[in-house]
């Protein structure tokens, strides 16, 4: 069952969107790039709006936990401000998660979009508020990209906009464990997902579908992660996986990702796709958290997203 009851306002051409640092100064050490996002974001008919703080450069991250907070809840509280983006990632986006706002947030339901690092704030807002949020393309590495895939803007603003087609996600996937899966959405970097466990902004694991990816990490080091939510007891809520594209993910000791994950599911009885892109991948599909999805091997689309992620009436809530 969908955990989202409250939902953002589609975005269209012409609509602003904020643009957000929440960890690493990735905007400040490449400001070219930074640049070259922004551009390709107004190209694509939107209205880029850069925060304060989102070119700052303070040691490893782009300022304080509470400059940073600023410029977040600047922008969901402003109503001309249609979305908010995060420039890129990082390591310890985690470090906002005890001064969010949800009360606002819920007050100003918007798509917050953001990739790896920043997937640890998604799930927590989702988790708190009930409201999807949006594992997608960043500034820095996908925008900013010279090269990035036409079909990761063209499916970023298909997903923002609501338009139902891009629910189904038109990509063939292996199957580590074919079967059906019906659950809502918890999607991220392993890695900063493994940040939630046990903290007060822990998603809802019941029922879920966990998508995953991560990237620059030997398998045996995945296993670690995968092994921490099997003993936290997540696999034994979750109604199926999917395993993302790993990016520079080695094989450890000749054993790659889907042997890895192959073995330590076992004696699990979800259904486990593999080979989604999303996440660290150049070409990538946007995926709203929190909304309702199927996972079909039978199907002709393997995962379909089969709830409303934005409202198509007045009102916040679906």
């Amino acid at each position: 069952m969908s955990t989202a009851h409250v939902l953002p306002a589609p975005v269209n051409k012409g609509d602003r969107i904020g643009i957000v640092t929440v960890s690493a100064p990735e905007p400040a050490r490449d400001p070219g790039v930074f640049a070259r996002g922004v551009e390709a974001l107004r190209a694509r008919g939107f209205e880029p709006v850069i925060a304060e703080h989102a070119v700052g450069l303070n040691g490893y991250r782009a300022a304080s936990e509470d400059e940073l907070l600023k410029d977040f809840h600047a922008y969901i509280a402003d109503p001309s401000i249609a979305a908010v983006i995060c420039a890129g990632g990082g390591k310890n986006a985690n470090r906002l998660l005890r001064g969010l706002d949800f009360p606002l947030i819920v007050a100003h339901p918007k798509p917050i979009v953001g990739v790896s690092d920043p997937s640890v704030l998604l799930n927590a807002i989702t988790a708190r508020t009930h409201m999807p949020t949006f594992h997608g393309p960043s500034v820095m590495w996908d925008w900013g990209a010279g090269d990035a895939p036409a079909q990761t803007a063209d499916h970023f603003t298909a997903v923002l906009a609501g338009e139902r087609e891009a629910g189904r996600i038109a990509v063939p996937l292996g199957w580590a464990y074919p079967g059906t899966a019906e659950g809502h959405l918890v999607a991220g970097c392993l890695s900063s997902l493994r940040c939630l466990l046990g903290t007060p902004w822990e998603p809802n694991w019941r029922g879920a579908i966990l998508v995953w990816e991560d990237a620059f990490k030997p398998i045996d080091v995945l296993d670690q992660a995968l092994t921490h939510f099997r003993d936290r007891g997540v696999l034994d809520q979750i109604a199926g996986m999917v395993v993302g594209e790993l990016v520079g993910c080695e094989p450890s000791g000749g054993r790659g990702a889907i042997e890895m994950v192959t073995d330590l599911c076992c004696e699990f009885d979800f259904p486990i796709a593999v080979g989604l892109p999303f996440g660290h991948t150049p070409l990538k599909y946007s995926l709203p958290i929190g909304a309702e999805a199927r996972l079909d091997h039978r199907a002709e689309h393997a995962l379909t997203i089969t709830s409303p992620w934005t409202r198509t009436t007045p009102g916040g809530t679906s």
